[in-house]
């Protein structure tokens, strides 16, 4: 059964095939809840404690288990259905979110309820993060790859635009507990999505005789062929060292909205909404073409450009502090532009990395590399959590905003030295 989507929206051709419409539609409507959820976590964990240093803490919490499990995690991905993978992961993860809400509406929610969701998040997502990279290829052909990487980031962005600000109403209404019981709710209307979802029957990866070989052997045949790819070691490398760059945007971006530009959480669900907006803007852009040349050129280009919008977010409160002040509207102005454009870059460069990696990768590997490159690409993220949380209490959270954009872009314009890089096609 095909769905009626015209030929001039290139970027939703994916959705003539059902069973991706249907992923694509239960994945959009917990990418809503997850928008609600963030901004209602981040102002919880404010509420709180206070302190930076303890939201870095459950950042850091939910990244150390989907680490250990990723790789782990690929090897299912392509041993077991995919499908049935990511419905686990849904349907574990809304009794979860379920339960966190229940004890806020009890008046019982602390700090370590909080650090133990994010643990179990992080286990989950470390099994449905490569399970959802590899599947697509199951559910549509090759060349509508690039639309379907389109409308998932579409889905997701698009879902943040309007979650955050959901988050933040939700907060500013009813309590943080409305915006987590929200997104129990959408992990369970994901999960109704993946129930309907038929997978083409597809071959699985398989030894000799037709027995697996043992897991350990599976893992480092996906290291070796990530190891003899420059273009995709490099881009991990250099990757998993941005990340501590972009620490600043969720660790110190609550303490920044409310001590450095005096505002509320409405702000922060606006800037949450913004970035989203423009990470939206620019995957239909990237969706709507018919062929990117050089797109290794064209995805680092896009975050050199979000590393100076992370530069940017710090400007105004460290100008406020060497007496050039700006108005507070001019400086409102700033930040909403600054997180357009990074939101931007980071769309530019996520749907070129997507669909280079679908296109490329061999389908019974895939599960692995995804694993291996979710897994190199944020191995640092515990470490840059807790460190940027230290970091915006002892100096500022203007200031680590600077200094991981900074880094961000020296280690962006280091890549592009590497030719396989420049001229990936």
């Amino acid at each position: 059964m095909k769905t009626g989507v015209g030929g001039r929206l290139r970027f939703a051709r994916a959705l003539k095939s059902r069973p991706f419409a249907l992923l694509w539609a239960g994945q959009t409507i917990s990418s809503l809840g997850n928008g609600a959820f963030y901004t209602a976590i981040a102002w919880q964990v404010l509420v709180l404690t206070g302190s930076s240093t303890a939201m870095g803490a459950v950042l850091a919490v939910q990244a150390v288990p989907r680490l250990i499990f990723m790789l782990i995690g690929g090897v299912i991905a392509d041993r077991l259905p995919r499908r049935l993978v990511l419905l686990w992961s849904d349907s574990a993860r809304a009794l979860a979110v379920g339960g966190i809400a229940a004890l806020g509406l009890l008046g019982t929610l602390q700090t370590w309820h909080l650090m133990a969701l994010a643990l179990f998040f992080g286990l989950a997502e470390a099994f449905f993060i490569p399970a959802y990279q590899s599947i697509p290829p199951q559910l549509v052909a090759v060349e509508a790859l690039p639309s379907a990487n389109a409308l998932t980031s579409i889905g997701r962005q698009l879902s943040l635009l309007v979650g955050p600000a959901l988050g933040a109403g939700f907060v500013a209404l009813a309590g943080p507990s409305a915006a987590f019981a929200f997104d129990g709710a959408t992990f369970v209307a994901s999960a109704v999505c993946l129930g309907f979802v038929r997978v083409p029957r597809a071959a699985q990866p398989t030894a000799e005789g037709g027995r697996h070989p043992s897991m350990l052997r599976d893992i480092r045949e996906g290291l070796g062929y990530v190891t003899r790819s420059p273009w995709l070691w490099v881009t991990i490398v250099i990757a998993s060292l941005a990340n501590v760059g972009n620490a600043p945007f969720q660790v110190a971006l609550p303490k920044l909205i409310k001590e450095d530009y005096g505002t509320g959480v409405w702000l922060l669900g606006t800037v949450l909404a913004v970035g989203s907006a423009g990470a939206l803007l620019a995957t239909v852009g990237v969706g709507q073409l018919h062929r990117l040349r050089r797109r290794g050129l064209a995805a680092y280009i896009g975050v050199i450009v979000s590393a100076l919008a992370l530069v940017a977010f710090g400007v105004p409160p460290v100008l406020a502090s060497f007496g050039v002040a700006m108005p507070r509207e001019s400086a409102v102005v700033v930040v909403l532009v600054a997180a357009l454009v990074f939101g931007a870059g980071i769309g530019i460069f996520g749907i070129i990395w997507d669909t280079v990696l679908q296109e490329l990768i061999p389908a019974g590997m895939l599960g692995r590399v995804s694993s291996i490159d979710f897994l190199g690409s944020f191995a640092l993220a515990p470490v840059g959590l807790g460190m940027t949380g230290l970091l915006a209490d002892r100096f500022g959270a203007a200031w680590v905003f600077i200094g991981g954009g900074a880094l961000n872009l020296l280690l962006d314009l280091l890549a592009l030295t590497v030719k396989g890089i420049r001229e990936l096609d």
